[in-house]
């Protein structure tokens, strides 16, 4: 277990407690979006987060049972890498009975943006996917990740074009979609960029039906997301370049199961204009009606997490404050929907910290049912500098992030559990 970063050992008592219409003040740590103050009640962080594999990108599935499954990338000795999954019974004190998901040894690409992920199906089914050999491979557990099946091949093209930056996410149908960059017509498209696939299973992974081109002219690094709506809307969000390099990230809807969809929509008139890619890509859900996404920009040579909602099932898009508040660097932002809530987390650096320069942690912003955002809260640390956090809703108010770290020894998974008070 690494050290702990005493500047955040307060995280794991943090207090913002108020009471709506009972007199008492409202903390410091909470801010206002459209005008508004989000008032939210503390979380408990447990102070010292350690370390529970050796790889990188911990994706986990917490059953009812608060059993966790676990997966992640591991490196062998020439580099390579192949996806595990490990179990714990003890609420993550330990975890142990590592299993390879990956049928072909060392294929998996798994880095930050571009990492595994991991699902859970209707009943007993638990799904994995990644990219391996430049294509997009799923596999399917169906004795609670005991063992998995064959990996099988998600996109259908020919010829030897890369897949890769995707997303899964499975519907409440229990319909598996897959999205992802594809640069099987990159010459059709705007010099340097890619096109967004998607792909679907409708017998709980068994097998994937015909690739659906939605668009082109997408950046071709940032990753899409997903999300569905409550009248069987399914959203697909993405970077999409525009004449002159500006980069925007934009919606588009499909009413009809993922067969057709609409124009994208854009979240933000004006975007980031740069001849590259940022590695970093938007993260999206659907929640009380409302269509709420986040993403990173760099735009007016301010790294900032920009903030939008949208009241009409994507059709518009209504800008607010920016998440990260005061935090420098922020970038890489998830959503998970705790309660009737949204919370994003992200990495950022601490300003009062060396100036601004401080290691990079893990913060939390928690966005409420009216859609107020309370201010960016850190979350314990180990010492070591955070890459690509997640955040993992547990029962019983327990909550689970998990992040990696890269250190002169290689990268380990790194996971910090709290629960709400």
């Amino acid at each position: 277990m690494f050290g702990i970063n005493k500047a955040f050992i307060f995280a794991g008592y943090l207090l913002i407690v108020s009471c709506a219409g009972s007199g008492i003040p409202v903390s410091e740590n909470t801010r206002a979006v459209n005008g508004s103050t989000n008032n939210i009640t503390s979380i408990i962080w447990e102070p010292s987060p350690g370390a529970v594999a050796d790889g990188n990108d911990g994706q986990l599935i917490v059953r009812a049972s608060e059993s966790i499954n676990m997966l992640y990338a591991v490196h062998d000795n020439q580099g390579k890498q192949d996806l595990f999954m490990s179990k714990t019974k003890n609420i993550g004190d330990s975890f142990s009975g590592r299993v390879r998901v990956n049928s072909e040894k060392g294929e998996v690409s798994a880095h930050g943006e571009n990492g595994p992920k991991l699902k859970q199906g209707k009943g007993r089914g638990i799904f994995a996917a990644w990219v391996g050999n430049r294509d997009i491979k799923f596999s399917r557990s169906m004795n609670f990740g005991k063992s998995f099946s064959p990996a099988i091949r998600v996109n259908d093209d020919e010829g030897k074009a890369s897949q890769s930056f995707f997303t899964m996410e499975v519907a409440p149908d229990g319909t598996v979609y897959i999205a992802w960059l594809d640069g099987r017509h990159k010459k059709s498209g705007k010099p340097g960029t890619s096109s967004i696939y998607l792909a679907r299973s409708f017998d709980q992974g068994k097998t994937f039906g015909k690739n659906i081109k939605i668009a082109a002219d997408i950046c071709p690094c940032c990753r899409p997301a997903l999300a569905f709506g409550n009248n069987g809307e399914i959203f697909a969000s993405w970077r999409h370049v525009y004449p002159d390099n500006e980069r925007i990230i934009v919606v588009a809807t499909s009413r009809d199961g993922g067969e057709t969809w609409s124009d994208p929509v854009k979240t933000i008139e004006t975007g980031w204009k740069i001849n590259g890619c940022a590695h970093s890509g938007p993260a999206m859900k659907y929640l009380g009606e409302k269509l709420l996404i986040t993403w990173y920009t760099g735009r007016n040579e301010k790294a900032s997490l920009k903030f939008a909602f949208s009241y009409d099932k994507g059709q518009s898009f209504q800008i607010a404050e920016d998440l990260n508040g005061s935090i420098l660097d922020a970038n890489h932002p998830d959503i998970a929907v705790v309660g009737n809530e949204a919370w994003v987390i992200f990495q950022g650096r601490d300003p009062t910290e060396n100036e601004g320069w401080g290691r990079e942690g893990a913060w939390l912003v928690r966005i409420n049912e009216e859609g107020k955002a309370s201010d960016p809260v850190p979350l314990p640390s180990t010492g070591g500098s955070v890459a690509y956090p997640y955040l993992f809703p547990g029962n019983g108010g327990r909550v689970y992030a998990t992040w990696t770290e890269i250190g002169d020894k290689g990268s380990n998974v790194v996971l910090c559990r709290g629960r709400i008070n």
